[in-house]
């Protein structure tokens, strides 16, 4: 672990331990996101992290108002017309003016602690003293494990070429935080494999899910099945759309995105689509379904099939990605395997119609538990305390002389 550190220099948003006041302060922090996006699951985790050090400065990269809580008041990092210009035009123009922005950042150097939220933020150059957290949310997949994809797309050679370049510039700048923290075990196995990060400095603190917002009691178990997210390709709905065809089973398709119109055309009568749904819907929708269905590829975390465990609903994962460790087969759901296509989701849904799963509503909510966003607070205040510990720059002589 590369060693930072140093005396602070000054402001009150102090660090402590798990009980905030176990450890010794390592000073002020500053949180920083990559930019916010479209209030999807990177983002409500930057979120929740500015509310971990809710007296902290939080700065984004690029800032969507629209999007943002009422509770928080993130401040632009990356500034200036040509900067800006470049953000909003997105694509390769959006990744150089997170290169040029990030590098230098000002703001953030005037605090001891820094813990940042996305890749971009991998481009920034610390102070030598200043102790940094990175929590990464995936490896850039398609300069990675999703190779292939590129690999078999129009254009292969050109964005091989590009996609090396990118992965020059990452590990060039990827060994510089104090420590990583990631969103599951899978990325830190990524982070071990495509980035060359230690073991010893990668922890595994696991997004916040609000769970203590869904509860079994929420609506009645009703005669539908029902999936949720956004939708696009990498979610595989369109499996789920298959596997129903034919099926006397209800199925309730709650989200949007690109694939609707698509979607909606390949569905039979018995497939509802509800299009984006309020929090108090998706609660009654969770809750009332006899099962939660997923099939989205190979995902870092997956929030919507925890947010369905803590309505007490059983999960009928794919087997891939963390949602085959978020279904323990038999006792809160069951897996299916993707090269079976629709098959293998008929197969889980006829295996729970007939056997159903071991755990009780209750049991099942209490699996997700795991997940809660008192366990990020708990697992981030730990992360940063310990590396605040570790990046301490004074000889082990020093203290004798200021006891």
């Amino acid at each position: 672990m590369t060693e930072h550190g140093g005396s602070p220099r000054g402001g009150d948003d102090s660090v402590g331990g798990e009980d905030g006041d176990t450890e010794p302060s390592c000073g002020s922090v500053a949180v920083a996101h990559w930019g916010e996006h479209a209030d999807g699951g990177g983002d409500r985790l930057a979120w929740e992290l500015a509310r971990v050090f809710e007296d902290a400065p939080f700065y984004v990269g690029w800032r969507e108002p629209a999007i943002e809580p009422d509770d928080l008041d993130p401040q632009q990092l990356i500034d200036g017309r040509i900067l800006k210009w470049a953000l909003e035009r997105g694509g390769l123009a959006r990744q150089l003016a997170h290169l040029l922005g990030w590098q230098v950042a000002s703001p953030l150097r005037e605090h001891d602690v820094l813990v940042t939220s996305g890749n971009e933020p991998l481009f920034y150059v610390a102070p030598a003293d200043q102790t940094w957290v990175a929590y990464v949310h995936h490896t850039n997949r398609r300069q990675s494990d999703q190779i292939t994809e590129v690999a078999s797309s129009r254009f292969a050679p050109l964005k091989l070429l590009l996609y090396y370049a990118m992965r020059v510039a990452y590990d060039h700048n990827t060994h510089r935080p104090d420590l990583f923290v990631v969103n599951s075990e899978l990325v830190k196995r990524r982070l071990l494999r495509y980035w060359g990060i230690s073991e010893g400095d990668i922890r595994v603190v696991y997004p916040p899910v609000d769970t203590d917002s869904y509860a079994p009691t929420d609506a009645e178990t009703g005669d539908y099945y029902v999936t949720l997210s956004r939708l696009d390709w990498h979610k595989d709905v369109d499996g789920i759309v298959r596997a129903f065809d034919g099926l006397d089973e209800r199925l309730v398709v709650a989200g949007d995105g690109p694939e609707r119109d698509a979607l909606e055309a390949m569905a039979g009568e018995n497939v509802t689509f509800e299009g984006f749904v309020s929090e108090a819907r998706k609660r009654e929708l969770l809750a009332g379904a006899k099962g939660f269905v997923f099939n989205g590829r190979d995902e870092d975390f997956g929030i919507a099939p925890v947010e369905a465990l803590a309505a007490g609903t059983p999960l009928l994962g794919v087997d891939e990605g963390m949602t085959q460790y978020q279904v323990v087969p038999g006792k809160n759901g069951y897996t299916h395997d993707r090269a079976a296509g629709p098959a293998g989701i008929r197969k889980s849904v006829a295996t729970f119609e007939t056997e159903g799963v071991e755990w009780s509503p209750g049991e099942i909510a209490s699996f997700a538990d795991r997940f809660s966003v008192s366990s990020f607070h708990d697992g981030i205040r730990s992360a940063v305390a310990d590396a605040a510990e570790s990046s301490r720059t004074e000889p082990e002589w020093y203290g004798q002389y200021h006891e």
